[in-house]
Parts: structure tokens; C-alpha cells; sequence
């Protein structure tokens, strides 16, 4: 069942158990106000009875006239009975006074009903004796119109329930055009138009937040997919020159004889070409594997001068540490250790060594370790070729490489696989750079 059909239904379903409510309670309390209404005028007919039965005589002629004329205006179906509160009841009254005439005071009155006639008995005194009269009648009047006011409900109903059944239809269909506007524009989404955003309403009620959860979502997929078509394309270029060199080496060393100094050479081409190609298919593995949630060892408490030590080690493979400013750990009051991944914080410390020493010829490389405000800060500053302002926020998109830094080797990996190393350390990267200036990464990592 569709939410629109839902919600009609819970809609009109409401309403009918609210109307429904209401008219027990219209019902119930005009027969309340009715059969207290037939008291009062019963209470009135008994003292009339008293009157006529009991003090006549004692009246004087005219007012003992008008209470005969006053007595003849009966009730529908009206009896009165004269009786002694101590003799025998008769059996239509008996099941109602029978066990309460006996509590009974002067002035005292006893209220009841029997299907749809009602009664009033009350006790009189006179003469030093007790009399009790009971009046009982039919309110004809008041149970027409009760049936009629039941009728009325009755009818009203299926009625009043048809209009709101209509007008919850039409309201919840309107309510839910945009929704629907929204599912038919879904539909025409695919890899080929991911940019169809959907229809943001003018209300900014639950379809405008939903909307624009989804048109959120859109964004970042589309973002994820371009960025995906553009890291397949880059690495499909990168893996393919040396593939071509390759080849085209090995193709032009069997085309004919030559020398062994001309073999030599074709293979040490050839050699060069596969271990970019490895440390290309290396990189792009790394980055895979930092990409990765869930599955990345857990963090450990490593002391600070052993963290050193290994970056220290990890930078040794390509260049001299001794070309590199290290900070001197001894006279600062630091904690003892650091909270990290000891295998990828040596990596990424050791990929933005590598490019520092890499875009600075002068190898005027610095290395800063600092404490404040419960965040470790390591920063690396080099005076080599700087980024261009206009490319330092896309550094750290994989196999980007600024214009100034084409001519070095590279993937354009590294600070990628950085980027996301700290980021799953809950740190920041930060890159500040000036063209022919120099650069300076700085990471903070939550100690």
C-alpha cells in the first residue's frame, strides 16, 4: 500500500474514531439532560399529587381549583400511587423502593427507571403520619427526540467519513507531489547524467530535507565517480609509458644484432621502466590500503625518540639524513610517547621528507616536532619549487601532480596516501607553499 493510501486511510480512520467520540458524547448527555429535565417535571407532578391527595381540604376553594386544573395536565402515561411506606408495594414499584422506602426521611426522594419510564417517589409528612407518593411517566417527548438526534448521527457518519476520506485524499496527494516529481526524476539518474539534481520544494518541510540529503549524496557520488574516471585515466597514462618504453626497448633490441654495449644499454632501459612501473603498482596499493576501513592495525603508545628513529630509518633508503635538520628532543618537555600507527605514520613522515628533498635542489630540509594544546605538530619545510597557489587544493587528489613538478619523477601518489593516513589518525594535513619559494606540510595528530 502506498503512503499516500496509508496516510488516507489513518486519516479518515482518525477522524471516524474521533467523530464517533463525540457523538457518544452528544447522545449520552442530551439523554442525561433530558431524563434530568423528566425529574424535574416528575418532582413537580408529586407535589401536585400531595396537594391534590393529601391537602386538599386544607386548601382554600380557589387555589384547591387550580390544582385540580394544574393535576389534569398529566404526564404521557402517567400513574400516581398514594401509599403507606410501611404496607406492601405493588410489583411495578417493588424491585425500585422495596430496599430504600425504609431509609427514607421527610422531603426525601428516591429517582428511578424502568426501560423508558421514569419515577420519583418522596416521603410526606402529615398529621403525624408518613405518606409516600410515587409519580412514573414516559417522556415521549424527549425519546423522540433522542431517535431523532440518533438518526441524524447515524446518518451523518458515513457521510461526514466519505468527505474526509475525499479531502485527506487530495490533501495527502498534494502533499506528496513534490515527492513524486522527485521519484520520476530518480528514475532518469544514471553514470551518464549524475548532474540531475532533485526538485528542492518551496515548503522546507521532511520531502525539502530528504531532497536534499539526496542531492547531498548526489554531489558526493558524482564527485567520487569523476574523481574515479580521472584516477583511472592518470594511472592508465602512468602505467602506460613505461609499459611503451618497455616494450619498445625489448621490440627494438630483437628487431636486429647488435652489440652487447646496445643489449646492455636496452636492458638497463628496460630495468629503469619496471621498477617505476613497480613502485607505481607499489603506491597504488598503498593508497588502496589506507583507503580501507576496519582493516588497518590498531594504534600504539610509541615513544617519541623511537618514532624519530624510524623515519629517520625510512628516509635513509633514497637520501642522507645527515642532508635533513632534525629537532633536537632533548631539551623539550614533551609527552613520552605518541598514539599512532608506528608502520603508516613512518610512511607518510617519510613521503613528505621525500618530496621535500626531492623539489629542493638546495636540500635545505627541516624537520619540527612540537606539543601544544593536546595535539602533536610535525612539520616539514623545504626552499625548493614551491606549488602554485592555485593548485595547492588538489595535491592531495591521487595521481595529481602541479605543473611546476611534472619535470621531477613521480606518481602523484604520495601526498594522497599522506592525506589519508592522518585522516585516519583524526589529524589534518596542511600544505603552505610559495612558487620558487618553498613548502611547508604540517600535520596535527591528537595525542
Amino acid at each position: 500500500m502506498k503512503i499516500r493510501h496509508r496516510l488516507t486511510l489513518l486519516f479518515t480512520l482518525s477522524v471516524a474514531g474521533v467523530m464517533l467520540l463525540l457523538y457518544f458524547f452528544i447522545y449520552y448527555y442530551s439523554r442525561d439532560f433530558h431524563q434530568r429535565e423528566f425529574f424535574d417535571r416528575l418532582s413537580d407532578r408529586v407535589d401536585l399529587t400531595e396537594k391534590f391527595f393529601l391537602e386538599e381540604s386544607r386548601l382554600p376553594p380557589q387555589l384547591a381549583r387550580q390544582v385540580r386544573e394544574q393535576f389534569l395536565l398529566k404526564l404521557s402515561n402517567e400513574q400516581e400511587w398514594l401509599l403507606d411506606p410501611e404496607g406492601v408495594l405493588p410489583d411495578s414499584l417493588a424491585p425500585f423502593l422495596s430496599m430504600r422506602v425504609a431509609q427514607l426521611k421527610p422531603g426525601d426522594e428516591i429517582q428511578f427507571v424502568d426501560q423508558h419510564r421514569q419515577g420519583l417517589a418522596r416521603i410526606y409528612e402529615l398529621d403525624g403520619r408518613h405518606h409516600l407518593i410515587v409519580v412514573t411517566a414516559v417522556d415521549e417527548f424527549g425519546h423522540t427526540k433522542l431517535a431523532n438526534l440518533q438518526r441524524i448521527l447515524m446518518f451523518s457518519l458515513p457521510f461526514s467519513l466519505a468527505l474526509v476520506g475525499l479531502i485527506g485524499w487530495f490533501a495527502t496527494r498534494r502533499a506528496l507531489m513534490p515527492l513524486d516529481r522527485n521519484i520520476a526524476r530518480t528514475r532518469e539518474i544514471t553514470a551518464s547524467n549524475l548532474g540531475t539534481r532533485l526538485e528542492l520544494p518551496a515548503q522546507q518541510d521532511e520531502i525539502y530535507d530528504f531532497s536534499a540529503i539526496i542531492n547531498d549524496l548526489l554531489d558526493r557520488l558524482q564527485g567520487a565517480f569523476e574523481f574515479q574516471k580521472k584516477f583511472i585515466s592518470n594511472a592508465s597514462h602512468e602505467i602506460r609509458n613505461p609499459l611503451t618504453v618497455i616494450a619498445g626497448e625489448a621490440e627494438i633490441a630483437l628487431s636486429a644484432e647488435r652489440p652487447a654495449q646496445a643489449y646492455r644499454q636496452s636492458l638497463e632501459t628496460i630495468a629503469q621502466e619496471a621498477e617505476r612501473l613497480h613502485q607505481l603498482v607499489n603506491s597504488l596499493l598503498s593508497l588502496a590500503r589506507t583507503g580501507g576501513e576496519g582493516v588497518l592495525p590498531q594504534r600504539e603508545q610509541v615513544p617519541l625518540p623511537e618514532l624519530l628513529t624510524d623515519i629517520q630509518e625510512g628516509v635513509s633508503t633514497k637520501h642522507d639524513p645527515s642532508d635533513i635538520q632534525w629537532p633536537d628532543l632533548t631539551h623539550h618537555s614533551f609527552p613520552e610517547s605518541v598514539s599512532c600507527n608506528r608502520m603508516l605514520f613512518r610512511s607518510a613522515m617519510a613521503n613528505l621528507i621525500d618530496n621535500a628533498c626531492k623539489y629542493d635542489p638546495t636540500k635545505t630540509i627541516s624537520v619540527d616536532i612540537r606539543y601544544a594544546s593536546g595535539n602533536w605538530i610535525f612539520e616539514v619545510t623545504d626552499q625548493g619549487v614551491g606549488i602554485p597557489e592555485s593548485e595547492l587544493h588538489l595535491v592531495t587528489e591521487p595521481m595529481y601532480r602541479a605543473t611546476n613538478a611534472r619535470p621531477f619523477p613521480g606518481q602523484g601518489l604520495g601526498l594522497a596516501m599522506v592525506d589519508r593516513i592522518i585522516r585516519w589518525h583524526a589529524g589534518t594535513l596542511q600544505i603552505e607553499s610559495i612558487q620558487n619559494k618553498g613548502t611547508k606540510a604540517t600535520i596535527r595528530i591528537p595525542h
